[in-house]
Parts: structure tokens; sequence; C-alpha cells
């Protein structure tokens, strides 16, 4: 029986799903996040051995009874000057050519059209979007709040406040986000009204 490894890595959590060669689950597991600007290489990679073993365990298995695994990395490709470090993060636990890592959002893609051509397009805190026809890939955005993500909640919130600074300062005409702006009361609202500014 083969048995197939995915795990889908976060910036909140990590979820690991063990399956055999008919889709059904024999597993699954969670940790936290595999962030690893955020936490450092090291902690991804003992995060990763922690979930694998775990995992194999539940199930009842051990490493050479692991057919392959896909690994999706938050931040994966974003600088490559990191590949090859994260390329070999599962390397305590897996042997060489019996995993793959990727970027986080191609488990999005293949859990929304499971492994079909076509595009996945993810506009939460951030946006990114990734999309597979005919053997090649491609993906676009993702590349963090600062100067990228557009289409995300940030991305909506920051051009919102943005809009609301020209209405307020006389750059832009007033329109309907000025008043509904103004009666939230945000901070920003508050604190100019308190230094007596528009």
């Amino acid at each position: 029986m083969r048995t197939y490894l995915g795990v889908d890595g976060g910036s909140s959590k990590t979820l690991f799903l063990l399956i055999d060669e008919t889709g059904k689950v024999l597993a699954s597991h969670t940790e936290g996040t595999a962030y690893y600007p955020e936490v450092g290489l090291e902690a991804l990679k003992k995060l990763l051995a922690r979930g694998i073993n775990q995992i194999l365990r539940q199930a009842g298995l051990t490493v050479p009874d692991l057919s392959f695994a896909f690994l999706g990395l938050p931040a994966y490709g974003e600088d490559s000057a990191f590949l090859a470090t994260l390329d070999t993060a599962p390397s305590s636990v897996l042997p060489t050519g019996r995993y793959r890592c990727g970027n986080d959002m191609v488990c999005g893609w293949a859990g929304a059209l499971a492994g079909a051509d076509g595009i996945s397009v993810v506009a939460g805190a951030g946006s990114i979007a990734y999309g597979e026809y005919a053997g090649r890939s491609v993906r676009a955005g993702g590349w963090g709040e600062l100067f990228s993500d557009e289409g995300s909640a940030y991305w909506l919130a920051r051009e919102g406040l943005r809009l609301f600074s020209r209405m307020s300062d006389g750059r832009a005409p007033r329109g309907a986000l000025y008043e509904l702006v103004r009666r939230l009361r945000i901070p920003v609202a508050a604190n100019q009204q308190a230094n007596g500014s528009h």
C-alpha cells in the first residue's frame, strides 16, 4: 500500500495529513506556525520533524512506509537564497527523493482543484494566485503587505484609509467613505480631531 503525506504550513498553524493510495485518511496532526521568517529555520526544522514523527506514530507507520511527501511552506520561493535550505528542512526525518517542498499556495491549489489544471486565488490577510496548466505552473502576488498583496483585507483597509486621508485634506472629493469612516470614530480620526485638524 502506498502512503502519502501532505503538509500545509501556515503563519498560524501547520496541518499534517497522511492518506493511502485510495485517498483514505490514515492520520492528521496540527502544529504551530511554519513561517520561518518569524520563528527561524531551526524552529521550522524541529516543527517538521516533530509533526512527521507524530503523524507516522498515529498511523502505526515508519518513514520507510511513506511513499512520498509534499511540504507546502509559507514564504517558500520568495527569496532564492533560502531555497536550498528550505528544501533540506525535512531531511532529518525524510530521505532525499521521497519528498518535495514548495509554497503553501500549492496546497491550496491542489485542495481546491484536486490537482486539475486551473487557477486558485486567495485573498485574506494577504493575497496570492497560483495556477497550473499542461505541466506548467505560475504564481503571482504573495510578496508581503508592505508592497504587494493587492486585493487582500490588509490592502483594502490600507487603501481605504489612504483615500480617507486624501478626502480629509481636500486632495480628493469627499464621498461616502469619508462619512462612513468619520462615524466609525477610528483612532486616526479621533487623533486628528483632538489636534484640531480637519
